[in-house]
């Protein structure tokens, strides 16, 4: 039973309305009022429930006309490179994982539909830019390439029609939260140009990507649009000679938007754990696939050992998986003395 103070009206929230809402806040980790609709007409006081019951584990980014979101501190992993492994997806569903980053360009078949219904799992769909970059630098340095049949522009394009296409055939699937855009890494105004583009295709759900490369001016005119989740990308390529770089460039963005939600995209090492990092996505709990080199194990701190060797390959990866997902339980960062 709630009371107002402006009238004394007298209303009532159900404790299963109640009980269904904060399942939905845990669920969605981030919601604004209009998302509470379901559950009650008094979504204001609602939607103040819920933070007083959260505010030990939650933030708070105030929205234009004196509205706010609320959002679950803790980093929610997306489980990348399984579109077609059927044996990790059920032992990622045995973890208590249910989220999945799935490329845009493995999924060629519908089979990726029915594993999101046989595993219990929801997915982000890439547009797989990552995987147009590794290649692209992979050819770079063949010294005989065939010729592309049509200039990289009119390529581009056609990639962009067609993801749009898949975007507008899916975004209305209970399986499916949102899409990536098609970023380009090292370079934030194409990125920002493939943006524009897609939403002009779609009226889906995109969560836009700032490129760390861009300026911070950039990244204030999308945090104006209020977007639930912005991805941060181009980080991964600057980690093996730049690192210190991309740790200044953090630094500066969670110190001047420490309640804006960013989402690592492609992360999974130390930086991770360093920072309050509302989601990442990463294939590197798969790395002891690779090579012997790889057969590490995380760290609390996020820094990744070698591991036992009576560890199979198997227990590495479940090992892994277990670290990343866990870090959805927030715990406050640690001052380093250091």
């Amino acid at each position: 039973m709630i009371q107002t103070d402006s009238k004394g009206g007298i209303f009532r929230i159900s404790r299963s309305k109640l009980r269904k809402a904060l399942t939905y806040v845990y669920f969605k980790r981030t919601v604004i009022r209009k998302d509470l609709e379901p559950y009650s007409s008094f979504t204001s006081a609602l939607l103040g429930i819920c933070q007083n019951i959260f505010q030990k584990i939650s933030k708070v980014f105030h929205l234009k006309n004196g509205l706010f979101r609320l959002s679950l501190k803790g980093i929610r992993f997306f489980a990348s490179g399984l579109e077609r492994d059927p044996a990790l997806l059920k032992c990622l569903h045995q973890l208590n994982g249910h989220f999945v980053l799935f490329n845009y360009f493995q999924l060629h078949s519908s089979k990726w539909l029915e594993y999101l219904e046989e595993y219990d799992m929801y997915a982000i769909i890439d547009s797989g830019a990552f995987s147009m970059y590794q290649r692209k630098q992979k050819s770079n340095k063949q010294p005989y390439q065939q010729m592309n049949l049509l200039p990289n522009d009119e390529m581009e394009q056609l990639t962009l029609e067609g993801y749009a296409a898949f975007i507008n055939q899916h975004k209305h699937n209970k399986r499916i939260l949102g899409f990536f855009p098609l970023d380009v890494i090292g370079e934030p105004l194409k990125t920002k140009e493939n943006y524009l583009k897609l939403k002009q295709l779609t009226n889906g759900k995109i969560y836009p990507v700032w490129q760390v490369t861009d300026s911070l001016e950039s990244l204030e005119e999308l945090i104006k649009e209020e977007y639930e989740m912005i991805g941060v990308g181009g980080i991964v390529p600057f980690l093996a000679k730049r690192q210190d770089k991309v740790e200044k460039i953090l630094k500066r963005l969670f110190s001047t938007f420490p309640d804006v939600n960013f989402h690592f995209l492609g992360g999974a090492n130390e930086l991770l754990v360093k920072y309050n990092w509302f989601s990442s996505d990463s294939t590197a709990f798969l790395n002891a696939r690779k090579s012997t080199k790889q057969r590490k194990v995380y760290l609390e701190n996020g820094y990744r050992v070698k591991a036992p060797e009576h560890m199979s390959t198997e227990e590495i990866i479940k090992n892994n998986l277990q670290f990343l997902l866990s870090l959805e339980c927030y715990k406050p960062l640690q001052l380093s003395l250091i």
